[in-house]
């Protein structure tokens, strides 16, 4: 990434804050790749809001730069974060050529026979869950996909709901998007959709974001699901970084700096050591 790109692209990280999805990136690193090592590692998020990120160059996905570049020092020079939505992500891991890496992911939702063929999952490191939000004065209670018929939802430009989707498909469930996750929150304090779905691992930041939260929030006792995040590798890495990165993803949960981090960030109960540590 030449200076200029960057330049660009460091500000656009003000999203987390209520700006319109842009590509933002980070590189920390040395200046050039020593002969015989590989050039940067290219991250690819599609996740431009809390706990990933949570203002300029700053949440988990930031972290995580961090973190790699230091565990990985010797086998990589630059770490290269960008930020894309959905649907760029998508094209870009389709590339014949494409080698990188795409942090907090499921398989379930790169459910494509090609993709499949490209990639490689480390161990999960972290665990996660969708909540079903609704305002207090018209709680609202997940009892599954059915449940959600008639119901107005708030959603996300660009993602997929494969569980909802289809109602909305069939008229059965309306559905309003925003562009970022902070105006969907919005909408639902003003009544303008009845309910959402939120992360758990962004609760804690948007409690402390959104001062009435709380007091106008119900948080239905039901999850619509429950999943484990990984990490998502191309085949096409070199083997000596890609063997080194789905080690660091298995040991992660019991790094002593990643655990600080999860602490920093009110999710060291949502690692997923316990499970990486049964495997290895």
């Amino acid at each position: 990434m030449d200076q200029r790109r960057a330049r660009l692209l460091l500000p656009a990280l003000g999203m987390a804050a209520g700006l319109c999805p842009a590509a933002a990136a980070l590189a920390l690193g040395k200046p050039r790749a020593e002969a015989g090592r590989p050039g940067p590692l290219k991250l690819l998020s599609y996740y431009d809001y809390p706990p990933f990120v949570t203002g300029p160059q700053q949440g988990l996905s930031f972290e995580l730069v961090t973190w790699l570049r230091q565990r990985a020092d010797d086998v990589l020079d630059t770490v290269e974060l960008e930020l894309l939505p959905r649907r760029r992500v998508d094209v870009q891991v389709r590339q014949p050529q494409w080698a990188g890496l795409v942090p907090w992911v499921s398989p379930a939702w790169f459910p494509s026979p090609e993709q499949a063929q490209a990639l490689i999952w480390s161990a999960p490191v972290m665990n996660d869950e969708d909540l079903v939000l609704s305002l207090k004065r018209r709680p609202f209670e997940y009892e599954g996909p059915a449940s959600l018929r008639g119901q107005k939802l708030g959603g996300i430009y660009g993602h997929v709901y494969t569980d909802a989707d289809p109602l909305v498909g069939r008229g059965e469930l309306q559905r309003l998007d925003s562009f970022t996750q902070e105006a969907n929150l919005r909408m639902l304090m003003l009544g303008r959709v009845d309910l959402l779905f939120l992360s758990r691992s962004g609760l804690a930041w948007w409690r402390q974001r959104l001062p009435q939260f709380d007091e106008h929030i119900h948080v239905a006792a039901q999850p619509r699901m429950r999943y484990q995040r990984h990490l998502m590798l191309s085949r096409d890495l070199q083997e000596p970084l890609r063997e080194r990165l789905l080690q660091l993803a298995q040991t992660m949960g019991a790094d002593s700096q990643w655990r600080e981090v999860m602490r920093r960030y009110g999710l060291l109960g949502q690692s997923a050591e316990l499970q990486n540590s049964a495997q290895l």
